[in-house]
């Protein structure tokens, strides 16, 4: 046989063999493996911020220090405290946790004051930025379940899951759900408001007084925006968007997830069972691509 014609046949069994195994590996490779998301037609790198919590939940940033605030469940071996609040610093990526609130499970912050809302078991804390405590504020004694601001400060109470407003010091039931149960609840920047509870998830028309059903399916955990506004649904099936993204509409397929918010820059911040991430744009996706020959 001549020995150019096998040298040949051995060089082309050489590539195929190649090529196969690209095949295989490329196939063997979860899409998770490239360490990317895609949200619409963009794609984000995650960097992870900390690891080891158990369900963090509760997001937000307070903006002029770029700090995330957060609550996260403990387990039971640790203390008979089931929930505990702490902070993350985005600059400086320095992690603490916040002392004296029994049961801290929710954030809320006034942007333009710099005032920081923090909900126990025991009543709502306001948190001093300078000594890193955290001293009552008011409804001593009240099980706070959640704070949301928005030109007033609101709460809803636990076990009865009533929302409450601030007004003039002194809080009160919102006269408009006193016969709704409420676990989450937001008012957008153009005054839509959003509430959910375990029968689903609904938007209230003001002016006719009125609920209106977005989705009976939906399991809740938070509801936030991004610094342009945008409301965004985080939910036992990933995430939801209204706004830019032309109406209601899931954006992120994840049903781990357990909260979202944004940080100074504008860069979205998810928590699942046990991490935080930050998403940063990428120029680069997670498309497979095969070697040109």
């Amino acid at each position: 046989m001549d020995f150019k014609y096998c040298l040949k046949k051995i060089k082309m069994a050489c590539k195929l063999c190649f090529l196969f195994t690209i095949l295989v590996n490329v196939e063997a490779v979860p899409e998770t493996a490239c360490n990317r998301l895609k949200i619409g037609d963009n794609w984000y790198d995650k960097e992870l911020l900390w690891s080891n919590l158990g369900k963090p939940c509760n997001l937000n940033v307070h903006k002029a220090s770029n700090i995330l605030f957060f609550s996260y469940s403990l387990p039971e071996s640790y203390s008979d405290i089931d929930f505990q609040l702490g902070h993350y610093n985005l600059d400086t990526k320095e992690f603490q946790t916040i002392a004296g609130i029994r049961g801290g499970c929710s954030v809320a912050i006034d942007q333009i004051n710099d005032d920081i809302f923090l909900g126990g078991s025991d009543g709502i804390y306001k948190y001093n930025m300078m000594t890193r405590l955290a001293d009552l504020y008011r409804e001593k004694g009240k099980n706070i379940w959640s704070l949301f601001f928005r030109k007033n400060l609101f709460y809803i109470s636990y076990p009865d899951q009533k929302l409450h407003i601030e007004y003039d010091g002194k809080f009160a039931k919102v006269k408009e759900f006193e016969n709704i149960e409420i676990d989450h609840f937001h008012v957008t920047g153009s005054n839509i408001i959003y509430y959910a509870n375990k029968t689903g998830l609904f938007k209230y028309d003001n002016d006719r007084m009125e609920s209106e059903t977005v989705s009976e399916l939906l399991v809740v955990r938070q509801i936030t925006e991004d610094n342009e506004g945008d409301t965004y649904i985080c939910t036992n099936v990933g995430v939801f968007a209204d706004g830019k993204y032309e109406g209601f509409k899931k954006i992120l397929d994840m049903k781990n997830i357990y909260g979202i918010t944004f940080d100074r820059d504008n860069n979205m911040i998810y928590s699942d069972e046990r991490n935080i991430v930050k998403l940063i744009y990428s120029l680069i996706g997670c498309d497979k691509k095969l070697p040109q020959w």
